[in-house]
């Protein structure tokens, strides 16, 4: 399974599950769906990636109302 995406290829799975075609509605599908943006540097240049998150990595980071008080 393929773990780095760029935009055009977010953008198509997006779309496939009848996001509208615009970059703040395809960043906000991709947030809530475990993606993950980065910036690389590759020949000079600097591209921004989107991550797929495994499931452990976003429960990990979700747990926000799990505090227990002692």
């Amino acid at each position: 399974m393929k773990n780095e995406f760029t935009f055009e290829e977010l953008r198509e799975l997006a779309m496939a599950q009848n996001v509208d075609d615009s970059k703040t509605t395809i960043g906000i599908w991709a947030k809530l769906n475990g993606f993950s943006k980065r910036r690389k540097q590759k020949d000079n240049r600097v591209y921004t990636v989107y991550i797929k998150m495994s499931n452990e990595k976003i429960n990990k980071n979700a747990k926000y109302g799990n505090k227990k008080n002692n």
